[in-house]
């Protein structure tokens, strides 16, 4: 069984990106990224629909931390500006679920569609592959999509993701049953 500390907080970095935790000042951001449209296309859960759920979205995520669930970073891009202020996030990326006991995570990403096609979630995706192989030890990842999401399953490719499941409406969202893909990586260095 694998064994995780989150205390501090692992900030990771990319050539343009910085990891980082989640905070207060970062309510608008979420709020901005979770109620728009677009971006939850895939995803398979409402659209915030005000601040407050946005600050909750960002507790649960502490919380989560806490208990060891999961870890979820914010995107932020290093040397731009992406509103008024440093340190904006774009998107989210982490390891939304973690089974300790199977040394297995799943991964669940998005950005705001200002940011989509320039390579940014795919860069996100190979440094938190990366330390969860490394620095965390897992040795599978998985990630479940939209059948339909063909731009997060080019990423998926890319990085050396393989199909392993499809699993017909397996999910519920909105009144309708949908399907979901599921694309697994093993660790190569175990």
């Amino acid at each position: 069984m694998l064994f995780v500390n989150f205390d501090p907080f692992p900030v990771l970095e990319t050539n343009r990106l910085l990891l980082q935790p989640m905070s207060e000042r970062h309510v608008e951001d979420i709020f901005k990224l979770r109620s728009n449209p677009l971006a939850m296309r895939y995803i398979g859960k409402p659209l915030l629909a005000s601040k407050n759920e946005a600050r909750d979205l960002i507790d649960a995520y502490s919380r989560n931390l806490k208990d060891k669930i999961g870890i979820t970073w914010g995107i932020a891009l290093k040397d731009i500006q992406t509103s008024d202020r440093e340190g904006a996030l774009i998107g989210t990326i982490g390891f939304h679920k973690m089974d300790l006991y199977n040394y297995r995570a799943e991964i669940g990403y998005m950005i705001h569609p200002d940011h989509w096609f320039k390579g940014i979630m795919s860069e996100a995706l190979n440094r938190i592959v990366g330390y969860g192989f490394t620095e965390m030890r897992f040795h599978s990842i998985e990630v479940k999509i939209s059948p339909e999401n063909d731009a997060s399953r080019k990423i998926l490719l890319k990085h050396g993701f393989e199909k392993e499941a499809y699993f017909k409406e397996s999910f519920h969202d909105n009144g309708r049953f949908l399907d979901t893909e599921i694309y697994s990586l093993l660790n190569k260095t175990d």
